[in-house]
């Protein structure tokens, strides 16, 4: 699998502008849109790049979660990665040496949330965790855009991805949570809000 100096223009090109023509594209480069069209479809069904959408964290005034911890053995870490791997406030985890042998990076909308994330619902009470340490802070300076997916899918029965229920837990039901945005408890403001399957419209009669 290789990617050449002209795949790496074309990336560049859509990173700064993801709807960008692949005329306009073509036109930039010098070839075209059919030759950028093929490399395209190229690095993507080679899983290489995938165009996609960020959001202004900044603007979004949201609120990011560095969280560093260390596993007692590599199938606590492995079982960590896959129980969370959906969890729609992630941004990054990743398997990490050093201090820590794993690494995540989460967005929360609130400090009651933060509080759940980092205390309750959190990859860091899962059993073999052996320590963590959690930094906060405002939206990020670089990058300016993040990909979140605001307006998750919603779980049929109500639960996490990580198997969790909002409505049985007691800082939800105080009202010190706003919940987990795939569910139907949600009632926070930066997700999308809970609702039903939107409605057909009807046909006019003639």
């Amino acid at each position: 699998m290789t990617i050449d100096n002209v795949d790496k223009e074309i990336v560049s090109i859509l990173l700064k502008d993801g709807r960008k023509s692949l005329s306009e594209i073509g036109n930039e480069l010098g070839m075209s849109h059919v030759a950028v069209s093929k490399r395209l479809d190229k690095m993507i069904n080679e899983d290489l790049i995938r165009v996609t959408t960020g959001v202004n964290a900044r603007k979004l005034d949201v609120k990011i979660l560095f969280m560093g911890i260390e596993t007692e053995s590599t199938e606590v870490t492995d079982r960590i990665l896959e129980k969370y791997h959906d969890c729609p406030r992630l941004i990054m985890l990743s398997p990490v040496t050093g201090r820590y042998n794993l690494f995540a990076v989460m967005v929360v909308e609130d400090t009651w949330s933060l509080e759940s994330v980092v205390g309750t619902c959190s990859m860091r009470t899962e059993p073999g965790v052996r320590k963590s340490e959690s930094w906060f802070g405002n939206a990020p300076l670089v990058p300016e855009f993040l990909t979140i997916d605001l307006a998750p899918k919603r779980s049929p029965k109500g639960n996490t991805p990580c198997g969790r229920k909002c409505t049985e837990c007691s800082r939800y039901s105080s009202d010190k949570c706003v919940g987990c945005p795939p569910t139907s408890s949600y009632k926070g403001l930066l997700w999308a809000s809970p609702r039903t399957q939107p409605r057909r419209q009807r046909k006019k009669k003639s």
